[in-house]
């Protein structure tokens, strides 16, 4: 073998080696995808997506699938922020968990649009909301209680307890997702137990109650 074939191999190679590099290097950007922060059920069929990213988007479409394998579409898909979008599944049944899939969407920075695929669960008539978290604020005294999901209030009350002993309690805001008491001072470091009472998932026909407990952090 002569030295001039072997450079000839050698330049070969190295001229592979760089244009798989290169292929690799451009195709990772158009693989990435929108990541979904979080999806909330707002009742009625209608979900918001948060995504970690801005997005944006063309010719978008939603379709799903539910946990028995029945499919269905949507309505009403809206962006209503730059990193939020909503739609109504159709027809839709509660008591089911949805596997979504949004096509049309790509981040802000990348160059071509693809799919993003999340589950949402649609709870059923009986399911009480669920504690995302409790925050307790030493300097305004107040206790903000925060729900995984949309909820909804009718003649809402708040109970805050420590070793039998009752806190008397005031309501100064209900969010779409959370309400909040004044509470007088509480002690640092101490577990309390709550009760909210008439309160229910977005969407539902019950209203009922929740108790949980926290531990008075100065945040």
């Amino acid at each position: 073998m002569t030295k001039t074939s072997s450079r000839n191999k050698f330049r070969t190679a190295l001229c592979m080696i760089l244009i798989m590099m290169w292929v690799m290097a451009t195709a990772i950007p158009a693989m990435a995808a929108p990541r979904v922060k979080e999806a909330q059920y707002q009742g009625y069929g209608k979900v918001e997506v948060d995504f970690t990213s801005d997005v944006k988007f063309k010719n978008v479409k939603v379709t799903l699938k539910d946990n028995k394998g029945a499919k269905y579409s949507a309505t009403n898909i809206k962006r209503i922020d730059s990193d939020e979008m909503v739609f109504t599944i159709k027809n839709y049944k509660k008591g089911r968990t949805y596997t979504y899939t949004i096509s049309g969407v790509k981040r802000s920075s990348d160059k071509n649009y693809g799919t993003v695929k999340g589950t949402i669960q649609i709870p059923a008539h009986t399911q009480a909301p669920k504690v995302k978290e409790v925050d307790y604020d030493s300097d305004d005294l107040e206790v903000e209680i925060e729900f995984k999901s949309y909820v909804q209030f009718k003649n809402p009350k708040v109970t805050v307890i420590n070793n039998k002993k009752n806190y008397t309690v005031r309501i100064v805001k209900k969010g779409n997702d959370s309400i909040t008491v004044k509470v007088r001072k509480l002690s640092l470091g101490r577990k309390y137990s709550f009760t909210v009472s008439g309160i229910r998932v977005k969407g539902n026909t019950t209203y009922t109650r929740v108790k949980g407990s926290f531990v008075a952090r100065d945040n």
